[in-house]
């Protein structure tokens, strides 16, 4: 059977509210100080691919993602944090990324012990 990303993340943003990851939008709202919450929820069209998709908003920011991969047990969801440095109409240079992935690179370093079963 074959993970569909699109009903993946509409059940992520289902069951979101139950958590802290549904405040997510609100977070970004106070962070960069929109007049309006971006969206009600945390993956959109706009962010949802056949094998991929990451939250809205997260180009230039650090980016909840999932993503349908194929290991040596079949096909598994890979769920994660990642900065996208592939540049686009969106993202024509990766000048805003570059201070955000150190402050997270330092803050990796600073607190290795709250990080124990994250992998690269």
């Amino acid at each position: 059977m074959t993970l569909d990303i699109a009903d993946v993340a509409a059940k992520l943003n289902e069951m979101a509210s139950s958590h802290l990851i549904g405040q997510l939008q609100d977070i970004r709202k106070a962070l960069h100080g929109f007049d309006r919450r971006p969206r009600d929820k945390i993956f959109s069209g706009q962010t949802t691919f056949e094998n991929w998709a990451f939250h809205h908003g997260g180009r230039t920011e650090l980016q909840f993602n999932i993503g349908r991969e194929t290991s040596e047990t079949g096909e598994v969801l890979r769920h994660g944090i990642a900065f996208s440095f592939e540049t686009n109409q969106t993202l024509p240079l990766i000048d805003v990324l570059v201070p955000k992935a150190g402050l997270f690179n330092d803050y990796l370093r600073s607190n290795p012990d709250d990080f124990g079963d994250m992998r690269m």
